[in-house]
C-alpha cells in the first residue's frame, strides 16, 4: 500500500503506522504551519489579542470617566441646591420690642425686668415663626414653645439678660416640639427645631434665624452654610463654623 508521510512527504508501499524515513505516526496530520511561519501567525494572533484587550480597556476606561465626569458635575448641582436651600432656611429676621423699654431712670431691677420681658418676647415670636414653617411643611409640628438659652453652652453660663453690662444679648433657642421627662416625669429637656437670637439690648430690637448646625454623630452634611452676621450680632472675622468674637459660634 503506497502512502506518502504528512510530515516530512516520503513516499513507500507499507502498512506500518509510522514513516521509515522520519518516524512521526503517519495517522497524525501534520501541522499546517511550521517554523516561522508558525511562530509568525502566534505572534500576531497573540498582537491581536493584545491590542483588542487594550481597546476593550480604554473603552471601558473611558466611559468609567465619563460616568465620574458626570456625577461631579450632579454632586456640584446638589451641593449648590443645597447651600441655597440652607440660606434660605438660616435667613435674618428682624423685630423690636420697644413698648418693653425700661424708662430713662430705671433702676437695676427694672432693667432686668426689661431685659428679660426682650427675652420671652423674642421666645414668642420664634414659636410664631417655627409655627408658620410647620404649616409650610418645612418642619414637623406641633410647635408647642419656645425656650432660649445662653448662647454659650457651659454649666456655669449666665443669660446676658442678666448682665447689664453686656449691651448685646446672645441667645441658644430652640422651638420645643416635645418635652423629655424623667423617672419622676419632671421635664429633664426638649426636642424640638434649633435657633438663635441676637438681642439689643439699648434699642430693644432682635434678630433671630433658624440654625442648622453641621452634623456630628449624624453623618457628613452636603453642605454647610454660616450663620449670617447679623444672626449672631457678629462683628469679626469667620472663623470655622462661626466667628472670632462670638465665643462658641
Amino acid at each position: 500500500m503506497e502512502r506518502t508521510c504528512p510530515h516530512c512527504g516520503f513516499v513507500e508501499d507499507s502498512t506500518r503506522e509510522r514513516c521509515s524515513h522520519c518516524g512521526r505516526s503517519v495517522l497524525v496530520r501534520a501541522p499546517r504551519l511550521t517554523g516561522k511561519r508558525r511562530r509568525n501567525v502566534i505572534w500576531g494572533g497573540g498582537t491581536a489579542g493584545l491590542i483588542v484587550l487594550a481597546a476593550i480597556i480604554a473603552f471601558v476606561l473611558h466611559a468609567k470617566s465619563e460616568r465620574d465626569a458626570r456625577q461631579r458635575v450632579a454632586d456640584a448641582r446638589a451641593v449648590a441646591a443645597e447651600r441655597v436651600r440652607l440660606r434660605r432656611l438660616q435667613a435674618p429676621h428682624r423685630g423690636a420690642a420697644r413698648d418693653l423699654l425700661p424708662p430713662h431712670d430705671a433702676g437695676r431691677a427694672q432693667l432686668l425686668a426689661a431685659r428679660a420681658a426682650l427675652v420671652h418676647r423674642v421666645e414668642a415670636t420664634i414659636t410664631q415663626d417655627a409655627r408658620a414653617r410647620a404649616r409650610t411643611g418645612e418642619i414637623s409640628g406641633p410647635i408647642r414653645a419656645s425656650q432660649c438659652g445662653p448662647y454659650l453652652r457651659a454649666p456655669d453660663a449666665v443669660p446676658d439678660d442678666r448682665v447689664l453690662s453686656k449691651a448685646i444679648g446672645r441667645y441658644d433657642c430652640v422651638a420645643v416640639r416635645d418635652s423629655i421627662n424623667g423617672a419622676g416625669g419632671a421635664s429633664v429637656g426638649s426636642v424640638g427645631y434649633p435657633f438663635v437670637a441676637a438681642l439689643d439690648f439699648r434699642r430693644f430690637t432682635y434678630v433671630w434665624c433658624r440654625n442648622t448646625p453641621p452634623p456630628s454623630e449624624r453623618g457628613e452634611a452636603l453642605a454647610f452654610v454660616r450663620l449670617d452676621r447679623a444672626c449672631l450680632a457678629a462683628k469679626g472675622r469667620a472663623l470655622g463654623t462661626g466667628y472670632v468674637d462670638v465665643p462658641g459660634s
